[in-house]
């Protein structure tokens, strides 16, 4: 199964069906897709329910919530129209604001998923408008969260773009955190780099003699993970672009996973097989 984790909707004539016949044309099976904001470019959360129902094998609508202008009476009434998980950005106070914790709170109760942009935010135009703050989206904010709600899965964008060291050591420790490395990440960092920044053991082992450290944990044995996951079931595919670009960013995902010598069960995780076991879905043989 190939599931592309992260793409967007626009509200624009045709845009809906340029993006099907994009992510049919690598072979995705599904995809994750939301609006992106207030502005009016992007679908709306009707918009994005509506295509849902157009397409429902292919499309996951995740409705996007304003963090700090959301309740959670808003968040049960998403769930109910059928949105499958919520999706993050331009929050009006910091994802680690007291205040949005009864937010996550809910989300964790109705067993539904959450994807945070996360990094840098692009400079397009509308900073003063919609008071866009990159402080705001720091993936440290996640850390907070993290600790509070053990039963939520969290989707992180960007890998952090640019704090990856940050974004490194919370997806090695937060065994429920996901993230993708849509954006420049593919672009301006090689594979090496990454393999740097994702540097725990992918099958930790107790080695013999090894000291245990203060909580319980034994050195050498690099991941925290309960479930046994290394950091390759922790990456996952996601786009972030135009229609025309979906290919291209596959293209990048594929040479890393080649240039690393990824075994093809890590690659099957990181494009859909960790997203789907996440989300609960069955494969398409299933």
């Amino acid at each position: 199964m190939i599931i592309d984790a992260h793409t967007h909707l626009k509200a624009e004539p045709g845009y809906l069906e340029r993006l099907i016949d994009a992510e049919k044309s690598i072979g995705a099976d599904k995809f994750i897709t939301f609006g992106a904001g207030p502005s009016g470019e992007w679908a709306s959360n009707a918009e994005v329910l509506a295509a849902a129902e157009k397409y429902p094998d292919m499309i996951i609508p995740f409705a996007y919530v304003t963090l700090g202008q959301a309740t959670p009476r808003r968040i049960d009434e998403y769930a109910r129209q059928g949105f499958q998980g919520f999706k993050f950005i331009n929050p009006v106070t910091p994802y680690s604001d007291l205040f949005n914790m009864r937010i996550y709170a809910r989300i964790e109760e109705l067993g539904l998923p959450v994807y945070f942009h996360t990094g840098i935010v692009a400079s397009l135009g509308t900073e003063k408008r919609f008071d866009i703050d990159t402080s705001r989206h720091k993936i440290i904010h996640l850390d907070r969260l993290l600790r509070r709600f053990k039963g939520l899965v969290v989707f992180a964008a960007h890998l952090g773009n640019p704090d990856y060291g940050e974004a490194g050591m919370l997806t090695r420790w937060y065994p429920n955190l996901y993230c993708d490395l849509s954006g420049s990440t593919l672009k301006k960092k090689s594979p090496e780099f990454i393999r740097e920044i994702l540097w725990w053991n992918e099958s930790p082992q107790r080695t013999a003699g090894a000291a245990e450290e203060p909580g319980g944990f034994v050195l050498g044995n690099y991941s925290n993970d309960p479930l046994g996951r290394g950091p390759w079931e922790k990456i996952v595919f996601g786009t972030d672009v135009a229609p025309e670009k979906v290919a291209e960013v596959k293209a990048d995902y594929d040479n890393l996973i080649t240039r690393l010598e990824l075994p093809g069960r890590l690659r099957r995780a990181v494009f859909g097989q960790t997203v789907a076991a996440a989300l609960g879905l069955a494969s398409p043989s299933e």
